[in-house]
């Protein structure tokens, strides 16, 4: 990758593909739209509409601190620059225009990152994987751009030609979550077959890693915009002030979209995603791991199901050397209010979150049909050599909890 100037105090912003503003950094952080207040151009974000031609922020605009890398990605960007600093505008710069979501940016004067080479998808999942291997994918794949937030280790790689950012998206296990890569396999393929929409995706061969497609790319190429829902509060989460992304209650963000005039439809299918987090034991359904996906503010819709994992059967510390603890309670409240805890609900509190919080009629109807493909997934996981035998006991073993909420 290029080294990157000592000091980063513009980027041009692309929407859409399109140089359509400028981010500066001086004492505060401002964001220019390059045609001023014209409605019918993109807007940044879906609270940054283009009808206010700049915008200032002390702190770097949550709908682009959304992109910033973190865990496993941010220390492979950190090994790359020993040296240099870091900055939030040095992060921005290297995810270049591969970020989720229709915003890139890009150093003035300088040109674009050269386009990766495109990998065949069956190649891929017949790739047998070792750390070595994947440390290959990534040193061959970020210098065109970093792309992606999250914990746990993944890159971007292309598998189509006529599009110019990459479109799928490679997981990997660490040390520290052993089997994570069938984990979120077995929670997709139970989501699926209970009608949740999440994006395509594909389990290699020897079961170590995980293939999804974006689900921000429409099949022309076009690129949607997307903020998770952290964004949409308002709220920077990375590094230290992580935690934020860990309070509020799943009421609070189904309140977030009545605000933003979501479609019923779409608070259905809220409801069905907490539910199915509740019932497959995922304590790690925060802020971030819930957006819209949108072509204005007049066209958004609640994005595909997506880093979904059976959390309880990993044992983490909360504070280095400290005891290990299993994952036994929700990231988030079900219910907003006083007295109310991350504890997972009774199956009477869940369907009246569905009732009275989401508008559906029949949630017990819901929880039913999640119930039974789950029942189903676990049935054919056992025919299925990609999945470790221990992994599929521990799932069978957290799924029983949760198959008690119909």
């Amino acid at each position: 990758m290029q080294p990157l100037p000592e000091k980063i105090k513009q980027l041009e912003v692309e929407i859409g593909g399109a140089l359509r503003g400028q981010l500066l950094k001086h004492s505060i952080y401002e964001f220019r739209y390059l045609d001023g207040a014209l409605e019918d151009q993109p807007a940044l974000g879906l609270l940054m509409p283009p009808s206010t031609p700049t915008y200032r922020d002390g702190d770097l605009f949550a709908v682009m601190d959304q992109h910033l890398p973190e865990g496993d990605l941010f220390m492979r960007l950190r090994a790359l620059f020993p040296k240099q600093p870091l900055t939030p505008m040095h992060l921005l710069a290297l995810v270049g225009s591969n970020g989720i979501g229709r915003l890139g940016y890009q150093l003035p004067d300088r040109p674009a990152a050269a386009r990766a080479t495109v990998m065949d998808r069956k190649a891929l999942l017949s790739t047998s994987y070792t750390p070595e291997v994947f440390d290959q994918l990534v040193r061959a794949y970020l210098s065109t751009g970093a792309g992606i937030a999250g914990m746990q280790p993944k890159i971007m790689v292309p598998d189509r030609p006529t599009i110019p950012i990459p479109t799928l998206i490679i997981k990997t296990a660490s040390n520290a979550y052993p089997g994570l890569a069938a984990n979120e396999f077995m929670c997709l393929t139970a989501a699926s077959k209970a009608g949740i929409l999440t994006p395509g995706f594909d389990l290699s061969y020897d079961g170590q890693m995980l293939v999804l497609d974006r689900f921000d790319v429409e099949p022309d190429g076009t690129r949607l915009g997307f903020e998770d829902v952290a964004a949409l509060l308002g709220l920077r989460v990375r590094d230290v002030l992580s935690d934020r992304k860990y309070r509020g209650s799943y009421q609070m963000v189904a309140d977030l979209f009545k605000y933003l005039q979501l479609s019923s439809e779409n608070l259905r299918r809220f409801f069905e995603q907490v539910a199915f987090t509740v019932m497959v034991r995922n304590g790690d359904g925060h802020l971030k791991n819930f957006g819209l996906l949108y072509r204005s503010a007049a066209d958004a819709w609640l994005a595909p199901m997506f880093d979904v994992v059976t959390t309880s059967i990993y044992r983490y510390q909360q504070y280095m050397g400290g005891p290990d603890l299993e994952d036994r309670t929700l990231a988030l409240k079900l219910f907003a209010g006083r007295g109310q805890t991350k504890a997972y609900p009774s199956p009477q509190d869940l369907q009246k979150f569905g009732r009275e919080v989401c508008g559906v009629k029949r949630p017990e109807q819901v929880l039913q049909r999640i119930a039974e493909a789950m029942t189903q997934t676990l049935r054919e996981a056992e025919s299925d050599e990609r999945i470790p035998r221990a992994l599929l006991a521990q799932m069978r073993g957290a799924w029983e909890g949760g198959l008690t909420q119909r």
